[in-house]
């Protein structure tokens, strides 16, 4: 990471933890972290790893039960293959508004594009949400569940390297048994997307995959079988995925 960017690094960190010292009145010290590493069995993607770590405060609750929170953030999303408008890594602050299942917000984002020795410092607007369930109400012999989820968000950033943009997924899977140590065994199908107005080339992309995983506690490690075609580029890849994903969250206000 270059001098500036640590600078901007280290600076956030201290308005955050100031920010939670003299914190007074707030509910909540909500965070998160989510990431992956892959291995795509293509040239057009090959090796990956994306994530972000997350701290905030939820301040107050609204009328109609909207939360208003303030945070801050540490991202990244790095492959081996057609990086240059795709690898970045970045900090972010901001705040945003919170109702059951959507978070609508906006962010000051200091990102470094590494392949292109460029940078972009900008306000990025989003809506997201994350919605899952299980159609397997009642649990019977056979099979242990069908749980499946809905993720998405819309962004637009006020620079040229982006633009506005989507991406997302809908999952449904089946949740066949739980092996020894506890480790559930599933399998699935998927529905992904991901555009955005700007530098599409390698980026703009949707997809269909089927696969299996084993989940236990934050950690899902899975092969799936992926139809993917790039609209901009008139291309596609079918190709296996190898992935670990991990997913935890907590509140660091005393009870």
């Amino acid at each position: 990471m270059d001098l500036p960017n640590m600078k901007n690094l280290v600076a956030l960190c201290v308005i955050f933890f100031l920010n939670s010292f003299v914190a007074w009145g707030y509910e909540a010290l909500p965070g998160s972290t989510w990431g992956q590493i892959s291995h795509d069995d293509d040239t057009l993607v090959g090796n990956g790893t994306m994530g972000y770590i997350n701290q905030g405060i939820d301040w107050t609750t609204l009328p109609g039960g909207i939360k208003f929170n303030t945070f801050g953030e540490v991202r990244y999303r790095f492959r081996s293959e057609n990086r240059a408008y795709y690898n970045t890594y970045g900090e972010a602050l901001g705040l945003e508004f919170k109702k059951s299942i959507f978070h609508l917000g906006a962010d000051y984002v200091w990102e470094t594009y590494p392949e292109l020795s460029d940078h972009s410092n900008k306000v990025q607007y989003y809506l997201t949400w994350f919605y899952d369930w299980d159609l397997q109400k009642k649990r019977t012999t056979g099979t242990k569940g069908f749980p499946g989820a809905f993720w998405g968000t819309v962004t637009h950033d006020v620079d040229s390297l982006v633009g506005t943009g989507t991406m997302g997924y809908v999952n449904q899977g089946i949740d066949w048994t739980t092996l020894p140590g506890g480790v559930i065994f599933n399998t699935f199908a998927e529905a992904r997307w991901r555009f955005r107005s700007e530098n599409r080339d390698y980026f703009d992309a949707y997809s269909e995959a089927a696969g299996v995983e084993f989940k236990k506690s934050a950690f899902h490690l899975g092969i799936d079988y992926l139809w993917e075609k790039y609209p901009d580029l008139n291309d596609y890849s079918d190709k296996l995925q190898f992935y670990l994903t991990w997913y935890t969250d907590w509140n660091l206000k005393p009870k």
